[in-house]
């Protein structure tokens, strides 16, 4: 186990991709959803105030923080479901000016904590999996650095459950210079141009850029793409 452990540090020290990518591969592949962010992203930080890693921190947020309560006014947003809410770290200090948050996550823990430290009247917090459980009808579903982590199939999955649950609109990471794709396994990450496929979303209705800087202003295209639900298509083309 600790020559294991000793690997897993090495690698991502040293950026050897291909070596990283078998043992991600190793780890994720015939892992439930479930167990992939409880097991392997939650519990190894558990005792950690920002669990969702670093593009969650109030820098790489701070343009978000300010456009979304923007958005949130234009639009007359009044009911909103944060999916997945994650570590709710930057969330917390944001003023959203909506009549209902809606906090949804894959791990029951993180669900809890929150419920103790942070619901209220307007505020709670629900335990699901985007990908197959039914959600609640909102005006707006907010999923930031979600969709990254899915494979297409839990991907488009999750898409047929934002669409099933009734919501008006979508606001979720997209990376408009991508030009492909590429599928991952669940528990790994990529950037999603969702005007490209399998997707082949429309055109956003607005497209917030986040004046990214991580990893040196490699993905300074990381936006938060707006989008009708009616408009998106299900898997079947319905």
């Amino acid at each position: 186990m600790a020559t294991q452990n000793n690997v897993l540090d090495f690698v991502p020290t040293h950026r050897s991709s291909k070596l990283l990518k078998a043992i991600r591969s190793i780890r994720y592949r015939n892992r439930p959803i479930k167990s992939i962010f409880t097991k392997l992203y939650f519990e190894p930080r558990r005792d950690q105030e920002m669990i969702s890693g670093p593009g969650s921190d109030l820098v790489q947020t701070a343009v978000i923080s300010r456009e979304i309560p923007a958005l949130i006014n234009e639009l007359g947003i009044q009911t909103m479901l944060d999916a997945p809410c994650g570590d709710f770290f930057w969330m917390q200090h944001v003023e959203l000016n909506v009549k209902t948050y809606i906090g949804v996550d894959i791990v029951r823990e993180l669900v809890e904590r929150h419920t103790r430290n942070h619901a209220n009247a307007h505020r709670r917090f629900m335990c699901r999996d985007i990908t197959k459980d039914q959600l609640p009808c909102v005006d707006l579903i907010f999923s930031r650095d979600a969709l990254v982590h899915l494979s297409h199939r839990d991907c488009l999955a999750a898409l047929e459950r934002f669409k099933a649950s009734g919501s008006q609109y979508l606001l979720t990471t997209t990376f408009p210079n991508v030009r492909e794709n590429e599928d991952i396994l669940t528990g790994e990450w990529r950037p999603i141009n969702f005007e490209r496929a399998p997707f082949n979303l429309p055109p956003p209705l607005k497209l917030i850029n986040e004046a990214c800087t991580e990893d040196g202003g490699r993905y300074a295209d990381k936006s938060l793409g707006l989008w009708k639900l009616a408009d998106i298509l299900n898997a079947d083309g319905q």
